[in-house]
């Protein structure tokens, strides 16, 4: 985004607005992992005018949004390169002065299970993803929930419906890796 005053790389902020499961195709608790497909939208406030200098590295260089979208990736994949981006890239669009990333993704992930309750196990399915832009690098990327997240799971899109019951509802939370 630039350079402040003492001359580090100012922070990128985005704002988790809407995480939908889209489909769980099935759960696998010898491998201890389940497939799945979700839709990610992230709001970068403002950044409608930096769209092609969203980022700017301390030689000056700059990258666009989309370069920057392209740094999303899934951390807890099953396998390497076990989840994938269902679309050719993040799509990127306009919204009034915002920037809206949206990405689909679909693949295998891993999610340690508690299988010490059996028939009564009840488990947590995590889909955990990173920006490769660390806070102390030249590119720093912070990410936050937004109070009106939309986190749900796609009630038609739960396959494993014969062995396993949908609990409770989806969570976002932000972090740092």
């Amino acid at each position: 985004r630039g350079k402040d005053n003492a001359g580090a790389a100012m922070c990128a902020y985005a704002e988790l607005e809407r995480f939908d499961v889209l489909k769980i195709q099935s759960i696998d608790t010898v491998s201890q992992s389940f497939h799945a497909r979700c839709f990610v939208q992230l709001r970068l406030r403002g950044a409608k005018d930096r769209r092609e200098a969203f980022v700017t590295f301390g030689n000056g260089a700059t990258k666009s949004v989309e370069w920057f979208a392209g740094r999303i990736e899934v951390l807890n994949s099953f396998k390497h390169d076990s989840c994938k981006l269902i679309d050719e890239k993040p799509t990127v669009r306009d919204d009034g002065e915002d920037l809206l990333i949206q990405l689909r993704f679909e693949g295998d992930f891993y999610q340690h299970m508690r299988l010490h309750a059996f028939p009564f196990d009840s488990q947590e399915l995590n889909m955990d993803f990173i920006i490769l832009c660390r806070v102390d690098g030249p590119v720093p990327t912070e990410v936050k929930v937004s109070p009106r997240v939309s986190c749900r799971l796609v009630d038609s899109g739960f396959a494993p419906g014969f062995q396993w019951r949908p609990k409770g509802e989806g969570r976002c939370h932000a972090g740092t890796h």
